[in-house]
């Protein structure tokens, strides 16, 4: 009985979790990917990625921990220089004809005042769009 609750509560809070991340824009996605990254919540960041299709678990979660690893010492360092990300607007979305891959343009804004533009590629997978690291 204990084993059966226990799974219960698990399944409950996955499907909190996935309800609660999951957006139905690719621009709500990448703000969402972004608030990770400012809070310093780098493996869920991380989860947002979009990896090379045919890699095998065990190649996923080397190049995960690779990205996280990448994350920790350079990127807080980088963004840490700049006065931190305090903002980002988007500033276009186009989505493609097929609805699977979406190319969304924004605007960082940083502590120190200085501003950054950027493109990030987004590819829908089971539903839900990720940040296509390949492109």
């Amino acid at each position: 009985m204990k084993r059966f609750f226990y799974f219960s509560m698990m399944a409950i809070a996955m499907m909190m979790f996935a309800c609660s991340t999951s957006s139905s824009t690719p621009s709500d996605a990448l703000l969402e990917y972004v608030d990770l990254l400012k809070a310093g919540k780098y493996e869920q960041f991380v989860e947002g990625m979009a990896f090379k299709e045919g890699l095998t678990q065990e190649q996923i979660q080397e190049q995960k921990a690779m990205w996280t690893s990448l994350l920790q010492e350079k990127g807080a360092k980088e963004y840490e220089k700049l006065g931190g990300l305090k903002g980002i607007e988007i500033t276009s979305e186009e989505i493609s004809e097929d609805g699977n891959s979406a190319v969304i343009k924004f605007k960082q804004t940083f502590g120190d005042g200085t501003t950054k533009d950027g493109s990030q590629a987004m590819v829908k997978r089971d539903g839900k769009w990720l940040m296509d690291i390949n492109k």
